[in-house]
């Protein structure tokens, strides 16, 4: 992604999520990298994501926190260690992928090549900035609303905590019984560029475990581990 293909994209993104936007330049800064920024500074004022990451991340506190206060009877610690479920980099890193946000980073060439864009931690970074420019675009109540359509029903449905790497559960369960590791496959790929579903499937040996689709790779690998244990569980 780049800072002249980014406004078609973030629209297309935003039309995904049923989302409206003022001020644009703030979402430049939310999904631009420090490597990309330090590459363009030909690029008038041009910012890297930092600054707005630091406060979407107070916002992602408070937002999960006050919902947390609002509908559960937790004690204050069993109420901290929920929240941490919610709002950390694993989470976070799975509703940027989740909501498509991964397609509008802007890296740096240096940093494309060794798969930064990629990594779980700037992947986390990302929906922290989007979270700090939606709320210095529309507002805080816009984010709660945001928030109650996209992150609270995982909450709802999944009191113990909704993120769960079942590719790292299914290795562990494999390599417990076998040598082999599992071997995830993509089987297919339809749709326009910007809004890809991928389908895959894992196998050990020649063994076809489970199958999974998704809006993203990681996604799709994950629903075909969670597949394959909850077969395995059956047998």
């Amino acid at each position: 992604m780049n800072y002249n293909d980014f406004p078609k994209q973030f629209k297309i993104v935003c039309k995904n999520l049923s989302i409206g936007f003022n001020d644009i330049s703030l979402y430049y800064e939310a999904f631009t990298h420090p490597s990309y920024a330090n590459e363009n500074k030909h690029i008038k004022g041009i910012k890297d994501y930092e600054r707005i990451e630091f406060l979407g991340d107070a916002l992602l506190d408070f937002l999960v926190g006050e919902y947390l206060y609002k509908t559960r009877k937790d004690d204050e610690g069993n109420m901290t260690k929920l929240r941490a479920k919610y709002v950390c980099e694993d989470a976070n890193s799975y509703y940027t992928q989740e909501l498509g946000l991964d397609k509008l980073i802007m890296v740096g060439v240096g940093a494309n090549k060794t798969g930064e864009g990629k990594k779980k931690s700037v992947l986390g970074n990302i929906f922290e900035a989007f979270v700090g420019a939606m709320y210095l675009d529309r507002g805080l109540e816009y984010v709660r609303n945001f928030f109650a359509i996209h992150i609270f029903p995982k909450i709802d449905d999944n009191p113990d905590g909704f993120f769960v790497d079942y590719k790292s559960r299914l290795q562990e369960t494999v390599q417990a019984e076998r040598v082999d590791v599992p071997k995830y496959i993509l089987t297919k790929e339809y749709g326009l560029a910007h809004d890809k579903t991928f389908e895959m499937i894992v196998k050990v040996g020649e063994v076809i475990l489970g199958r999974g689709s998704g809006k993203s790779k990681e996604k799709a690998e994950q629903e075909a581990a969670k597949d394959a244990l909850s077969k395995l569980a059956t047998i």
